[in-house]
């Protein structure tokens, strides 16, 4: 346990630099090296300790609807065969003599991370639940006059453990505030339609031949696993016809991803495994995979984000449906990270649609998933009016709890008109739509 106790004060110094400095521009790759916890992605925890500050609302209005679209808060990895499959793969080397100290001094971390998750798979982590009722906190301080005596809090996850415990840490932290407000919570197949949707014509698409070279060549340029496979393993010839370098340092770098939200996160280590450069190469391998999958990659149409026009079209619904009730009401929805990236960017925020056929583009052009959808990642749309006579509504999005800018103009940003939004979001939306229309016409007549 040495080794582990001198590894985490090795990587608890970055920690330290980043709270000590002035908030200043930084590059992606800056910002990794400053907090390697970053390099987790979408599995990075949403910070809650950050600063969050609200522009003066024009013209005396106050919030009277929030529209919620959220992931859940940090948990276990899903599959067990995450954490069994790089232990396997070096216990069978340990028992076969080939691993060098430090390789057995590895083996005996991912025991310990295994032990701590075995039995926890997919659940949520208790950071994960002081998360969630943090963020919760914040949107109640935000918007007191939101949640008051008779508002109407209507929570809704989907079918997953993780996301309906994240909803229900958030509901029972809003029912702690004083006034009496009118609670629901719901888990059910029936909300799929509109906050689980799979698009089995994009999905289909979404790898295809070209897009698959160009990733894999991606990944070929950013790998660099010899070093590694040589401070673990004493047998190069065993690893060449044992061990895919490869797949172990991805393996070892996604188990390193994990351990942040987990009672382990003072105790245990496998950041110090890679160097810094190591770290950015492979945070840009799942970058650009989670850019594909839910981004507008142009090499497999551009139209990944649009799987998601089905929460786009509840956000402009429930906006305009609850413009009559005589009460706060705010409506929060709990869905997948992957999801709720399609959904950023097919609206398009903090330019977030990025439309590139270059990979190589992303972090330069700012597009970093720890950024977009992280654990406890969420879009709030936040709609304000004087009173129940002002059709001039305006709203604000927070991505993230921070201030956001739209796809559009706007007198008063960061408040946007919501006609002026509606209208927007409903012309692209029809656009695809008839786009599909045509593209099915042409494929009924050949």
């Amino acid at each position: 346990m040495m080794h582990v106790t001198r590894h985490i004060r090795q990587w608890t110094m970055p920690l330290l630099l980043a709270i000590c400095m002035s908030a200043t521009a930084q590059s992606i790759r800056e910002e990794i090296e400053l907090i390697p916890q970053r390099s987790a992605g979408i599995r990075y925890s949403l910070p809650t300790n950050e600063q969050l500050t609200d522009t003066p609302v024009p013209d005396g209005k106050k919030p009277f609807y929030i529209s919620h679209y959220g992931s859940s808060a940090a948990y276990y990895l899903d599959n067990t065969k995450d954490y069994t499959g790089p232990l396997s793969t070096m216990a069978k080397a340990d028992s076969l003599d080939k691993l060098t100290p430090l390789g057995q001094d590895v083996l005996h971390r991912l025991e310990l991370i295994y032990k701590d998750a075995k039995l926890k798979v997919g659940e949520l982590t208790e950071k994960g639940a002081q998360q969630m009722r943090q963020l919760a906190q914040q949107m109640v301080d935000r918007f007191p006059e939101v949640f008051v005596k008779g508002s109407i809090v209507d929570g809704r996850s989907i079918v997953r453990n993780h996301n309906i415990l994240s909803m229900q840490e958030a509901m029972i932290q809003i029912s702690r505030a004083c006034t009496p407000m009118d609670l629901r919570i719901k888990s059910s197949h029936s909300n799929d339609a509109w906050m689980y949707v799979r698009d089995k014509d994009l999905e289909a698409d979404r790898y295809n031949e070209e897009t698959e070279a160009s990733y894999q060549a991606f990944r070929m340029a950013n790998k660099d696993d010899d070093r590694l496979m040589n401070l673990l393993f004493t047998d190069a010839d065993y690893v060449k016809k044992h061990v895919d370098p490869i797949i172990l340092s991805d393996q070892l770098f996604v188990v390193a991803n994990t351990i942040q939200d987990t009672p382990l996160a003072d105790q245990v280590t496998l950041y110090d495994l890679f160097t810094p450069d190591e770290i950015y190469r492979h945070w840009r391998i799942h970058n650009a995979r989670t850019y594909i999958s839910y981004g507008r990659f142009a090499l497999n149409g551009t139209y990944q984000a649009y799987s998601q026009r089905a929460p786009l079209w509840n956000l402009l619904h429930m906006g305009d449906s609850v413009k009559n009730i005589g009460h706060p009401v705010v409506h929060l929805r709990y869905t997948t990270r992957g999801m709720l990236t399609s959904l950023i960017c097919l609206m398009e925020l903090n330019g977030y649609g990025l439309v590139t056929a270059d990979l190589d583009q992303l972090d330069k052009q700012g597009w970093a998933d720890y950024r977009i959808a992280p654990f406890g990642a969420s879009v709030q749309v936040i709609h304000y009016r004087k009173d129940m006579d002002d059709d001039d509504i305006l709203i604000k999005v927070l991505l993230n709890g921070k201030e956001t800018r739209l796809p559009i103009e706007s007198d008063c940003a960061p408040y946007y008109h919501w006609q002026d939004a509606k209208r927007y979001y409903l012309r692209k939306l029809y656009a695809y739509e008839r786009l599909k229309y045509e593209n099915e016409t042409k494929k009924q007549k050949k």
